[in-house]
């Protein structure tokens, strides 16, 4: 039996050949399309598009207190992962030499939820000694999935009217950094990256962000997770083969990826790609695309499971094995 089953990604190379149909999922005819992360999210969470989607780990989190409005469940496949130290910027009169110098300070974020800023200010806190309280926190827009932000943060909105997924009219984010009316943000999609890099006035937070990246991973082992993919629960519920066939697809497209990759520039336009993923190799190791529930990616759950909690996006540590499909548990 052969089921029609939507999903959407980002065009990423982890997940190309799930997009071109190179890799297809055993018993299912699968239309997959990309849509821009931050829009994608949202169509799915505010919209209940697509019957299988890749969407960001933090409001996963927060949709399961209310399983009758967000009704999907994740496998244990993350499409994103990534080092957020270098997406963090200050401004250059700020009197900010690291992450704890932001106390007193206003901070900008695209929303409260982003996954990628809830791993900054978790790090902040828990390695630079940051107490988030202490900041005035100004976000571009609503989270995904709504919740109470407890009353302990200074949480404030960027002028501007909430329409879909971004700020209509808004006082841009990059402007309000650039003038110095946010002495810092934090910047999860790196458009601010290349302006920053021309800039006198504004500045990466760390000198040297890889560097720092390195030896977060060598004190930790985690390679932080951005994204999950959530499949709808009816399908889950019908066709319960459909979670392990969808993840050896993902595994398999992962696997293909890498193979790609590790041609010298042949499949990238990077000259020195091939340099760079030898580096990457020595550093992370050959499982830092792992998927699955293995020690080390119960680990980095764990850790991002306390900063959510701690940062108030959900009510309570869940345990991994209330996120995640059943048939998936002994991965």
């Amino acid at each position: 039996m052969t089921i029609e089953l939507t999903l959407c990604g980002s065009d990423s190379d982890i997940m190309r050949s799930l997009l071109t149909g190179e890799v297809e999922p055993s018993g299912i005819d699968l239309t997959a399309l990309t849509e821009y992360p931050p829009r994608r999210h949202r169509r799915f969470f505010r919209h209940g598009e697509f019957d299988i989607c890749e969407v960001s780990l933090a409001s996963y989190l927060s949709s399961r207190t209310d399983r009758e409005t967000y009704p999907f469940t994740a496998i244990p496949v993350y499409p994103s992962k990534r080092f957020r130290h270098s997406f963090f910027y200050k401004h250059a009169d700020a009197g900010i030499d690291g992450p704890a110098d932001l106390a007193g300070k206003n901070v900008g974020v695209q929303s409260w939820q982003t996954t990628a800023n809830v791993w900054v200010r978790g790090i902040a806190r828990e390695h630079y000694g940051l107490d988030l309280e202490d900041v005035t926190w100004y976000r571009r827009k609503e989270d995904d999935v709504p919740i109470s932000i407890p009353d302990r943060f200074d949480i404030r909105e960027i002028p501007g009217k909430q329409d879909g997924d971004a700020v209509s009219d808004p006082k841009d984010m990059r402007e309000m950094l650039f003038s110095g009316e946010l002495d810092a943000a934090m910047d999860p999609a790196g458009s601010l990256f290349h302006a920053v890099r021309e800039s006198d006035s504004v500045q990466l937070m760390f000198d040297d962000p890889i560097r720092e990246e390195r030896r977060y991973y060598e004190e930790t082992g985690i390679h932080p997770p951005m994204h999950v993919v959530a499949i709808r629960d009816e399908i889950l519920e019908e066709h319960p083969w459909v979670a392990v066939n969808v993840y050896d697809a993902f595994c398999a497209a992962r696997d293909e990826a890498i193979e790609r990759n590790s041609s010298p520039s042949t499949h990238m336009t990077l000259t020195w790609g091939h340099l760079h993923l030898s580096e990457q190799r020595d550093v992370l190791g050959d499982d830092a695309w792992e998927y699955g529930l293995t020690e080390k990616t119960r680990r980095e759950l764990r850790t991002f499971i306390g900063y959510a909690h701690n940062q108030g996006l959900i009510p309570r540590k869940y345990d991994i094995a209330e996120l995640f499909a059943e048939e998936m548990l002994d991965l």
